[in-house]
């Protein structure tokens, strides 16, 4: 029998990884069965989901996927590249090869991943953990933490980015041209690359959906002139 603790884990992930889609319903009943609990265990997973802003509880409709929040985001992204300019122009002040070295691992784990079939969650991660270790070489894991807590819509925006661009190949080349940059000592080069680094997915996946509603409204026009 499942706990509260795993059913809010599994749910998390699916939600991050856009296995459960923004706007999609998630009733406790289907979920209590599925997890094979009560549905006292699925409301406690619940509740932690909506204070994080994973989920909506609308009274009487029932709890369905938050739809992932593009002005939060793009505040998230904000911040994040404000923080890692700061942060990197410091780094190449001090290029440290203990973790250029860890950087290098993690690049050449992307580049294995990139060869063969991936999940863009799998892929993710290890973005994630690249920006990590530069967080913990300024002295800054702390901050990236606090990021974290902040940051499942724009994980979210980025995992559909990957679905949407397939754009893994291009992260990976601008990871590799940061490491350059900062062995170079490019403060001016890697402060103007992490900004279209952080916020280009926000463009990207916003230019999609605003082509995806520009289409679909001018096929209802068509529809409607043929009748």
């Amino acid at each position: 029998m499942a706990s509260s603790e795993t059913i809010y884990r599994v749910l998390r992930h699916e939600i991050l990884s856009l296995e459960l889609l923004p706007g999609q319903r998630i009733g406790e009943e289907i979920l209590a069965e599925r997890f094979g609990v009560s549905r006292t265990p699925v409301r406690m997973a619940i509740s932690r989901l909506a204070a994080e802003r994973l989920v909506t509880v609308a009274p009487r409709k029932g709890t369905f996927v938050a739809k992932i929040d593009f002005a939060y985001s793009r505040q998230l992204a904000f911040l994040r590249t404000a923080v890692e300019q700061r942060l990197l122009t410091e780094l190449c002040q001090d290029c440290d090869p203990v973790w250029i070295s860890r950087l290098e691992k993690n690049l050449d784990q992307q580049c294995e991943l990139l060869a063969g079939d991936f999940q863009p969650m799998q892929f993710y991660r290890l973005d994630n953990q690249f920006h990590e270790i530069y967080f913990a070489a300024g002295q800054m894991a702390a901050v990236w933490k606090i990021l974290q807590q902040f940051h499942v819509h724009y994980t979210r925006l980025r995992v559909m980015d990957t679905r949407i661009s397939g754009c893994s190949r291009q992260f990976y080349d601008e990871h590799c041209r940061i490491v350059a940059m900062l062995r170079d000592g490019d403060a001016d080069g890697v402060t103007s690359l992490i900004a279209w680094h952080l916020e280009g997915p926000l463009q990207r996946v916003r230019k999609f959906l605003d082509a995806q509603t520009v289409l679909q409204s001018t096929c209802q026009e068509m529809l409607h002139r043929n009748e």
